[in-house]
C-alpha cells in the first residue's frame, strides 16, 4: 500500500486520530469545518515539508497546545514508508522520511497533486496558478531545470533590484543581460514541455469529449505565450520597456511571465462554460497529466481532490468519478456530507470511507 496509516496528534481540529487509507479511493466525508482539508493538508506536509493553507506550519498546531505530531506508514518501492514531522510553539517544522530505515529525499517519493478550491481558478485566475502548476509538472518530469530556474530567478531578483533602487545603468545592464540569456534558455525549456504537457492533454480530454457526458469539450486546445513579444528577442524587449520597468519597479517581460490558454473550438473555455463545465475541465487536465508522468518517469502517484462535488451534478459526478478511478494510483477524496458522491463510490470495488 503507498500511504495506509496516518495519526495526527494535536494537529489543527484533531487532537489524538487514527486514519485508515485504501491503497485505491479514500472517500472523506464531513461537515464544512468538520477537519477534511486538514487531512490532506497533514498528508502534503509529511510528503512535501509544506502545507498549502499557511506559510507557518505553527498555525496548524491545535489550539491551547504547545506542538503537534503527525505520522504516516505505508510503502514505496516495495519497502516500508515511514513519514513523521512534528512542530512545536519554539521550534521550526522538522520531517523525516525513511525507506526501511534509510533516509529518502522528498524528491525521489511520491508524484502527489492536490486539487483545492484554488485551482478552481486555473484557467480564469492569476497566471501564477497556472504557472505553479506547470512547474510542478515540469520540475518533476526534468528535475535539471531547476537549477536554470534558479539561476534566472537570481538574475531576476537582481535586476528588480536595480530597477527599484535606480542603480547604476552598468549595473542594470549587466543584469539586464544575465535576465535575456538565462530568460531564453528556461524560455526554450518550457516550450519544449509545453509541447509534451499540450500533447496528453488533447488526446486525453478529446478522447474523453467523445462521451455524452463531456462532449461540451470537442476539439479542446492550449495556446503558449512565452511572457514577451513573439517577433521580438527576449534583449530586445528588455530594452524597450526600460522606462516602464523603471517606473513599476520590476521586470514586466520574460519567461516568468509565461502563460497558456484553454480554448473551445477556438473560444477561450474559461469566458464560455460553466462553472462545473469548468471544473470538469480542470479535473480532466489534472489526470492527463497523472498519465503523462506515469508514461514518462513511472513515479508512484498520489491524487487528492479536495471539495470534489462542489459545482458538479449528479450526472457529472458520477461521470468525473468513473474518470479518477481509472487512474493507476492513490486516491484520497473529500466531500460534504450527504453529497450523491458516496451513492456513486458505493458502486466501485476497493474504496474506504472516513466519516469525520
Amino acid at each position: 500500500m503507498p500511504l495506509e496509516r496516518l495519526h495526527l496528534h494535536n494537529f489543527r481540529l484533531f487532537k489524538e486520530k487514527v486514519f485508515n487509507i485504501s491503497e485505491g479511493t479514500t472517500l472523506i466525508l464531513g461537515k464544512n469545518g468538520s477537519g477534511k482539508t486538514s487531512i490532506l493538508e497533514s498528508l502534503n506536509i509529511l510528503i512535501s515539508g509544506k502545507s498549502f493553507r499557511t506559510q507557518e506550519t505553527k498555525e496548524c498546531i491545535k489550539s491551547e497546545q504547545e506542538f503537534f505530531n503527525i505520522s504516516c506508514k505505508g510503502t514505496f518501492a516495495e519497502k516500508n514508508l515511514l513519514l513523521n514531522s512534528e512542530n512545536s510553539l519554539s521550534n521550526r517544522l522538522k520531517t523525516s522520511r525513511k525507506l526501511d530505515g534509510s533516509p529518502i529525499k522528498k524528491e525521489d517519493l511520491y508524484f502527489l497533486q492536490i486539487v483545492l478550491a484554488k485551482h478552481l481558478r486555473l484557467l480564469e485566475g492569476e497566471p501564477e496558478i497556472r504557472k505553479e502548476y506547470f512547474n510542478s509538472l515540469m520540475f518533476h518530469v526534468k528535475p535539471e531545470l531547476k537549477k536554470l530556474n534558479s539561476s534566472y530567478q537570481k538574475a531576476l531578483k537582481q535586476r528588480n533590484r536595480c530597477l527599484k533602487k535606480g542603480l547604476s545603468q552598468a549595473e542594470l545592464n549587466l543584469w539586464s543581460n544575465e535576465v535575456a540569456t538565462l530568460g531564453l534558455d528556461l524560455s526554450k525549456e518550457q516550450y519544449n514541455f509545453f509541447q509534451l504537457f499540450k500533447g496528453h492533454v488533447r488526446e486525453f480530454i478529446n478522447t474523453a469529449s467523445r462521451l455524452s457526458s463531456f462532449s461540451f469539450l470537442e476539439e479542446v486546445d492550449v495556446t503558449f505565450s512565452k511572457g514577451w513579444e513573439r517577433s521580438k528577442k527576449l534583449e530586445v524587449s528588455l530594452k524597450d520597456c526600460i522606462d516602464r520597468d523603471t517606473a513599476l519597479g520590476y521586470t514586466s517581460k520574460g519567461p516568468h511571465r509565461m502563460d497558456f490558454t484553454f480554448s473551445i473550438k477556438n473560444k477561450k473555455a474559461s469566458s464560455n462554460l460553466s462553472r462545473g463545465q469548468l471544473k470538469i475541465l480542470i479535473l480532466l487536465i489534472f489526470l492527463s497529466n497523472f498519465r503523462m508522468i506515469k508514461e514518462l518517469v513511472q513515479s508512484e502517484i498520489i491524487l487528492m481532490v479536495d471539495d470534489l462535488g462542489s459545482e458538479l451534478d449528479s450526472k457529472n459526478l458520477s461521470a468525473i468519478l468513473e474518470e479518477i478511478l481509472k487512474i493507476d494510483g492513490q486516491i484520497i477524496l473529500t466531500g460534504i456530507e450527504g453529497e450523491e458522491m458516496h451513492g456513486s463510490l458505493k458502486k466501485m470495488a476497493n474504496f474506504t470511507q472516513i466519516n469525520l
